[in-house]
């Protein structure tokens, strides 16, 4: 973590100020009103988005990647759904329960092991998460339409490398904490 250090001194305040000043006005900029299915989507939500409901302490956005897990992948395990999205199993198996409850998933017992459950899109989910994708894509392709193709690259190559350092810092964190406990 030494070597984390002296690049952070290198990064100066006006950077980080810039870095921030742009990202406070890109966030808002980059929502657009969501097609008619999304709103359908959103309104049988609702009722269970409440601030009530405990099984919804999970962010938002984990069911989104929750979904495209489930969507890629043939059939995690709820063990696997927990670490590709970094929280605690029981807060995975919430939130499969709400997919199960409402329709858009299933869980499915291993034939190698019955005491390992897997999880499984439904048709239903996977048309969610289809109209899901197809919302974000577009939107992707209008924010990177501003963009040339090697600006693209480095925009992306850029991410990349800040995406596998917050990775990094988080499997560190986490790491740390997890062994004090131990």
């Amino acid at each position: 973590m030494t070597g984390d250090v002296k690049q952070q001194s290198s990064v100066d305040a006006e950077q980080v100020t810039q870095f921030m000043r742009y990202m406070a006005e890109l966030i808002p900029k980059t929502k657009s009103a969501p097609p008619e299915s999304l709103v359908r989507l959103h309104a049988q939500l609702e009722p269970l988005l409440s601030k009530k409901n405990p099984r919804l302490n999970a962010h938002p956005f984990n069911y989104y990647l929750m979904g495209s897990i489930l969507y890629r992948d043939a059939n995690p395990t709820m063990r696997e759904l927990s670490k590709a999205l970094s929280v605690p199993l029981s807060t995975a198996t919430r939130m499969v329960s709400l997919l199960v409850d409402n329709g858009w998933a299933q869980r499915l017992s291993d034939p190698g092991d019955r005491r390992i459950i897997r999880v499984a899109l439904t048709d239903s989910g996977r048309r969610l998460q289809n109209i899901i994708e197809e919302h974000l894509g577009q939107h992707a392709r209008t924010i990177l339409a501003c963009l040339t193709a090697e600006e693209r690259i480095i925009l992306l190559t850029l991410l990349g490398k800040v995406a596998s350092t917050l990775e990094a810092k988080e499997r560190y964190f986490f790491g740390e904490h997890i062994s004090k406990l131990q």
